[in-house]
């Protein structure tokens, strides 16, 4: 088992200091009853620098709802909608991505593994058992149930190095806090195989089913109270499948849901739509 992850968030440099035109001009957004917060990460595009800023009613608290977003450029102008887009995304996105991946990644990048080491080593087991050649259908099964272990175990190791990622691409971030279209294009490529790894671990059990229980029942039709070993281990098998059977209608749906938008760009472009509409740039005439 490999040691638990443990990401160390430290900044590689302090924080930079912000324009105080900047800082001019998003106060003078401000509403009744808000603070503003320009973050430090700035975005770059076409050659310009943009800030970014967000209003929360009362004092400034990272679990309440922005009121209000503002897109300002690095000499305190304020760009329209239509130029303040890419940046806002760019700049959004960053930081809700790399606080997914290095707050919530971990949890799932330590969670334990032998369940599916034992399955791997339970499935040799019974292979080295069985009379051979099988059924040509029951060999097909048994391979796509030996598979299920390898795949889980493989998007396990990867969804660590993507947390390891995160942590250089943290790094790298607050080394200049400045969110180039090469470093987005790395941070979504990561979120996207972030993604893509639990999807799959959770898919390998949804749809390998009718061949676990095809293998499952030629086992039951082999296996004798007087082949003491196999009949045990057929035993832990059954109880592995029943453990990967998911039967509740929601949880499948929901399932059907993350295949249907796998990069999740129906939920992306819902959250953006939210936040267009808060932004407080001016909408082109």
């Amino acid at each position: 088992m490999n040691p638990p992850i443990k990401p160390q968030l430290k900044r590689s440099k302090p924080l930079p200091s912000i324009p105080e035109e900047v800082m001019k001009t998003a106060a003078a957004y401000k509403r009744v009853g808000e603070t503003e917060n320009v973050g430090s990460f700035r975005a770059l595009v076409s050659g310009k620098i943009y800030y970014y800023s967000t209003y929360v009613q009362g004092e400034l608290n990272d679990h309440k709802r922005p009121t209000g977003y503002l897109v300002i450029r690095g000499d305190g102008s304020v760009p329209p909608l239509s130029e303040a887009k890419k940046p806002l995304r760019m700049i959004n996105s960053t930081d809700g991505i790399l606080r997914e991946i290095l707050l919530n990644g971990p949890s799932l990048a330590n969670r334990p593994t032998d369940n599916w080491e034992g399955l791997e080593e339970l499935l040799s087991r019974i292979s080295n058992m069985l009379k051979c050649p099988l059924p040509a259908d029951v060999q097909q099964a048994l391979e796509v149930f030996r598979s299920i272990p390898e795949r889980v175990l493989d998007k396990q190791r990867e969804i660590r190095e993507i947390v390891l990622n995160g942590e250089k691409l943290f790094e790298e971030l607050t080394t200049d806090y400045l969110i180039t279209d090469a470093f987005y294009e790395k941070v979504e490529s990561e979120f996207y195989r972030y993604v893509e790894c639990q999807f799959v671990q959770h898919d390998i059990q949804v749809t390998t089913y009718p061949e676990r229980e095809k293998f499952l029942q030629y086992l039951s039709s082999v296996v004798s109270i007087t082949n003491f070993s196999l009949w045990r281990l057929y035993r832990s098998l059954k109880k592995h499948h029943h453990a990967m059977t998911i039967t509740d209608k929601r949880d499948l749906e929901a399932h059907e849901d993350v295949r249907n938008d796998l990069r999740r760009d129906k939920n992306t472009e819902k959250h953006f739509e939210m936040v267009f509409n808060l932004t407080r740039n001016s909408r082109d005439e």
